[in-house]
């Protein structure tokens, strides 16, 4: 059964598809697809959704929605839409947010947006039904995609929204349409396509875009002079939300907070903020943020932020899911907290581009500064880090492959040790730990 149509809102109210039922799910990856739900043929810039419609069908797609005609099997249905797919799928997560009588919570900024959606969706879900944006789908598609599939009666609906330039996070604010707007963090990010940090400001700046007089708006005190925001809740030094006695172990992070002792099993400095910045959601929706701080004792990241692992003598602190020079120095600086030997293991910072000397050197200088013992770097661009470390008189290396990192960091096995694994998604360093564990076993 195929259709034209030019809403595909039409289709969530059944008026095209006569007494079909609604699929389970939208996906737009066919090796995910499971029997009932509708698969979204998305053309990208390396696959074509349309060359899987035939593998989403014997997956047991109920329907697929697509931009040109193709064969179904009996029982199922296609939708032919006018435009583009991404379009249509836009149009049909625009459908659910019209349903949803809730309250949405939006989370930009260029550091710890993924911990701190879990985290406020995590401390709500105490109270109510909660919808999130999974692992990190946080792109002009990822959003959509995942609010088409949340459920509508839930209390609170928390959604990441990504940027990689200015305009990102206008639309989906647009899209999601969010009562309480986040902003994590500001610092160096995708200046290859910001251009710089006043355009990191203004592009995540985007979330408070259309505010009406009840929303509210949530960001660090160091930037809030940034922004106009109708009812403004900061959070950090300088605010009333700020953390004091800040003590990190191995076991996690203790701190203060207006005299309340909160302690979170992650020993990041970063998670603070994010537990702050939490703090300022809670009060935004009217509750008592000290009512749900003992919650957090059973808090835990996901995978690739500040995920800890005992590897024989060693204490490792697994990072390295994503990296900017921000997330890289509180990182660093979290480690220095440490009694003991300290490892940092760094790989590049991606997507600075002009930019990328001038930072990966303040890394270095970072890393001979808060006094890290020994500093392995990889990377085409952690060779600017290593120069400026070794030029201080720190210990330091710089490797141009994970095969001999890796054969160098095994000397250092028979060392107790804290080691940081932290570095851009592109370079894929927990491979290192993966090599290690193995030789381990």
């Amino acid at each position: 059964m195929g259709c034209y149509i030019d809403k595909v809102l039409m289709f969530l109210e059944s008026r095209l598809i006569g007494t079909y039922r609604q699929p389970k799910r939208v996906v737009i990856d066919s090796r995910q697809v499971q029997e009932g739900d509708l698969f979204v043929a998305i053309k990208g810039s390396r696959h074509d959704g349309h060359d899987f419609v035939d593998e989403a069908f014997l997956r047991g797609a109920y329907g697929v929605l697509v931009e040109r005609e193709v064969k179904v099997p009996e029982g199922r249905f296609a939708i032919v839409v006018k435009g583009n797919t991404l379009s249509a799928l836009r149009m049909l997560a625009l459908g659910k947010r019209e349903a949803f009588d809730g309250k949405v919570i939006a989370v930009a900024g260029s550091a710890g947006k993924t911990t701190t959606k879990e985290m406020i969706a995590f401390l709500l879900s105490k109270v109510g039904k909660v919808c999130k944006t999974p692992k990190n789908l946080n792109s002009q598609i990822g959003v959509p995609l995942s609010v088409a599939n949340f459920d509508t009666d839930c209390q609170f609906w928390v959604v990441e929204l990504g940027a990689s330039q200015k305009g990102d996070v206008a639309k989906l604010v647009d899209l999601v349409k969010p009562h309480i707007r986040v902003i994590t963090a500001i610092g160096e990010e995708h200046l290859e396509t910001f251009g710089c940090l006043d355009d990191v400001v203004m592009g995540n700046g985007e979330v408070f875009k259309d505010m009406a007089q009840d929303h509210f708006g949530i960001c660090p005190h160091y930037v809030s002079h940034c922004y106009e925001i109708p009812n403004k809740i900061t959070f950090g030094e300088g605010s009333d939300l700020f953390a004091e006695d800040v003590r990190i172990s191995k076991g996690g992070v203790y701190f203060r907070v207006k005299g309340e002792e909160v302690f979170i099993p992650i020993p990041s400095l970063g998670v603070v903020e994010n537990a702050l910045c939490s703090f300022a959601v809670l009060e935004s929706l009217g509750f008592n943020w000290k009512n749900f701080k003992d919650y957090l004792k059973d808090f835990h990241p996901v995978e690739g932020r500040f995920k800890t692992y005992q590897l024989g003598k060693w204490f490792v602190i697994d990072d390295s899911y994503n990296a900017n020079p921000l997330s890289v120095k509180k990182a660093l600086q979290t480690l220095s907290r440490f009694e003991g030997f300290k490892i940092a293991v760094l790989g590049d910072m991606l997507e600075l581009g002009e930019h990328s000397p001038k930072y990966h050197r303040e890394v270095g200088r970072l890393c001979y500064q808060i006094g890290i013992d020994l500093c392995l770097f990889y990377g085409d661009h952690t060779k600017f880090a290593w120069e400026e470390c070794v030029s201080m008189g720190c210990k330091a290396q710089h490797f141009t492959d994970i095969g001999s990192l890796v054969k160098h960091l095994e000397e250092f096995l028979d060392t107790e040790a804290i080691v940081l694994l932290k570095a851009s998604r592109g370079m894929q360093l927990e491979r290192i730990l993966e090599e290690l564990q193995d030789k381990k076993n």
